[in-house]
């Protein structure tokens, strides 16, 4: 055997990703479940083998009970997410026959600073980038990820608002408590609808921009005033009775465009605090 060692549901999910997308050279064409895995089999094993020491002539390419079970999770996943079609062509229409969808082709190609296929990928790329993120606004993220993988775009979008509405309402009260500047921002907390603390808020900023750190508003209106008018507007139509769903790579984009929000507003609190 090559290789019989276990491997993490990451690494299986990228070997399954280059099979599909020909990045990698496997003996069987992976338009069934036992040509994917067989396939996965000889990549891990190709991956394990050091240079110079090729397997023997008589091994064969076999997986880890696990990393087998591990790889029927990463296919279901990816038929979920809308990666993977059953079925082959008309002549061949059904399981164990698959292929990738025309989204999946186009969508996996795709690289991204924030890519992710799941609720705790999604989660781990956001603490990355704002480790104090707010309990309230992870359990809203958590939501609108599981939301965004049922294809329940409309409640994705409310889901998305609500953790940004949730992160923003945390920088009004740790600026309006500051020492230095909490004169300035205390009347935010007293307006009673987000869209006029959000207004006050940058009207009481915009003074004080040129006092801060440069790592701090360097963007700022982009990652800041743009991204957050973006998700509030996003929230609201989603929440009207009329709201036509949006497509799926808008909310895709929408979850992403959280990320250096969230990290703008960490910034902030840390200089206005």
């Amino acid at each position: 055997m090559w290789n019989l060692s276990q491997h993490t549901y990451e690494e299986l999910r990228e070997v399954v990703i280059d099979i599909l997308l020909r990045r990698e050279s496997v003996t069987y064409e992976p338009n069934q479940w036992a040509s994917l895995t067989s396939g996965a089999a000889e990549v891990i094993g190709r991956r394990a083998a050091k240079s110079g020491q090729p397997p023997g002539r008589y091994d064969q390419p076999r997986l880890h009970p696990q990393d087998l079970e591990l790889i029927r999770d990463v296919f279901w996943d990816l038929f979920r997410q809308g990666f993977i079609t059953l079925g082959l062509n008309d002549s061949n229409p059904t399981w164990p026959w698959f292929r990738l969808s025309h989204f999946g082709q186009q969508a996996l190609l795709t690289r991204s600073p924030y890519r992710f296929h799941n609720t705790t990928t999604f989660i781990s790329l956001v603490k990355k980038e704002v480790p104090d993120l707010s309990s309230e606004a992870e359990t809203y993220l958590e939501e609108a990820v599981a939301a965004f993988y049922a294809d329940c775009l409309l409640a994705a979008c409310v889901m998305i608002g609500v953790a940004a509405e949730a992160e923003f309402l945390r920088l009004v009260d740790v600026a309006a408590k500051s020492k230095a500047h909490g004169s300035v921002f205390a009347p935010v907390q007293k307006l009673a609808f987000i869209r006029q603390k959000i207004t006050k808020f940058h009207s009481a900023l915009k003074p004080l921009v040129s006092t801060l750190p440069r790592e701090t508003v360097e963007d700022l209106d982009t990652n800041f005033a743009m991204i957050q008018s973006v998700l509030r507007i996003a929230r609201n139509e989603a929440g009207h009775p009329t709201a036509t769903a949006p497509g799926r790579e808008q909310v895709y984009v929408f979850l992403q465009l959280f990320i250096p929000f969230a990290r703008q507003l960490m910034r902030l609190r840390k200089a206005l605090k």
